[in-house]
């Protein structure tokens, strides 16, 4: 399994040693989670799974992506996953509408079976997590830490997909953005980026900006596997 996460001291070593994250044990910091999922009994057994996560302290269970605006309203949720009963037009409809009314919140997609055709369209949406049918209970709690982190994790079969796909092009990039590389290829946030290097989230979110047009591509998934592919 591929994991894209920031180093950090171990946050959930109860639940299993080497899972870091920059979240600790503590109410305040606990990770709050919206599940859409149709099927009941799949709704019920991801809430199952996600309440025994000792860094989760809530887990709403909705059938319906229409509610998923009231339930924002109602609780400012720090992770939206939206299960593998979903289409993927109706999971690209949803996280456009949740960047526009909560641009903070960490989303997860769960397809059955990906394919290139919608993977692609998915990872260039901005969703920041994709499992597949392969994935496990442990890539679920890697997801859920990443996504509330602002970081992003792709299971093996999307990383390999993606790989794939991509070419070893030379590209001609500044000295700062050539600081800038190797960090995102960490798949950290830009927070973390520009604490760092000392500089503005927004002179990383400039960086990141000409980054994207060098590479071709339109989101930070994208930017990372691209880079791995080009040893950066």
């Amino acid at each position: 399994m591929v994991q894209m996460m920031e180093k950090s001291p171990p946050r959930v070593a109860q639940y299993e040693r080497g899972i870091d994250s920059s979240y600790r044990g503590d109410k305040e910091h606990a990770v709050r989670v919206i599940i859409v999922e149709v099927h009941a009994l799949i709704r019920g057994a991801l809430q199952r799974i996600i309440g025994n996560f000792p860094f989760v302290e809530t887990s709403t269970g909705l059938h319906r992506v229409q509610d998923v605006s009231a339930a924002l309203a109602k609780e400012e949720a720090a992770v939206l996953i939206l299960g593998s009963s979903l289409t993927v037009s109706l999971c690209l409809e949803c996280v456009a509408h949740v960047r526009e009314v909560q641009p903070a919140c960490g989303i997860i997609v769960i397809q059955q079976h990906l394919y290139p055709e919608t993977t692609f369209p998915i990872i260039r949406s901005g969703v920041q997590c994709l499992l597949g049918e392969d994935a496990s209970e442990k890539d679920l709690a890697r997801a859920i830490l990443a996504a509330a982190a602002g970081n992003t994790f792709l299971d093996q079969k999307a990383r390999e997909m993606l790989d794939a796909s991509f070419s070893r092009v030379p590209f001609h990039f500044t000295e700062r953005e050539m600081q800038v590389l190797p960090l995102l290829r960490l798949g950290i946030s830009n927070f973390c980026i520009a604490q760092r290097l000392g500089l503005k989230e927004k002179t990383v979110e400039k960086h990141l900006t000409h980054i994207y047009e060098k590479l071709h591509i339109g989101s930070r998934a994208e930017a990372i596997l691209r880079l791995q592919t080009m040893h950066i």
